[in-house]
């Protein structure tokens, strides 16, 4: 399964503007990419239709334009991983933001003075790697934080499907 979870112990630890840079790249190398993302929060959406719709008791609401379409489901629990990713459609590889507690493959995003004082996977050993802007002691791959094309390297040398798709890794 080409999944990854891009995890963070903290807010605004740089894992949207990671995962953007990642996708970018991705793209560029002709792959297919769905991003899915944990919104403990809540979001918005920016649309008053979409929002009286949902408030009036809708159990899905679709947007469709000419090149994209969202679907806004009301749900009673969250959904599965599998779930989500038979919802995120065909890609070659799904990246997910958050889902700590569900998450598989997990990288952890660390950013020294705002995620805490140690990383997670520095006590937890489902971690797969580590991207940080310091560097740690850990027997885990790490990462610098800007050093997307490394990150991206190690994404897809982990996928043998998408290694046969690019005709190998030093492509990237």
């Amino acid at each position: 399964m080409n999944l990854y979870s891009f995890v963070a112990a903290a807010s605004n630890s740089g894992k949207t503007t990671l995962i953007e840079k990642i996708v970018r790249v991705l793209k560029a190398e002709g792959l297919r990419v769905a991003v899915i993302k944990h919104a403990s929060e809540g979001f918005d959406v920016n649309d008053t239709d979409l929002n009286k719709y949902l408030r009036s008791g809708a159990e899905a609401v679709v947007l469709a334009a000419r090149q994209n379409v969202t679907v806004i489901r009301n749900l009673d629990a969250m959904p599965s991983i599998e779930e989500m990713q038979r919802a995120a459609g065909d890609a070659d590889m799904t990246i997910y933001e958050g889902f700590k507690a569900d998450a598989r493959n997990k990288i952890e995003v660390f950013r020294y003075g705002v995620s805490g004082t140690r990383p997670l996977c520095l006590e937890d050993s489902s971690f797969i790697a580590l991207v940080s802007d310091k560097i740690w002691d850990t027997t885990i791959p790490q990462f610098d934080l800007n050093d997307v094309e490394s990150i991206t390297r190690f994404l897809i040398e982990r996928c043998e499907s998408l290694k046969l798709h690019l005709g190998g890794c030093n492509n990237v």
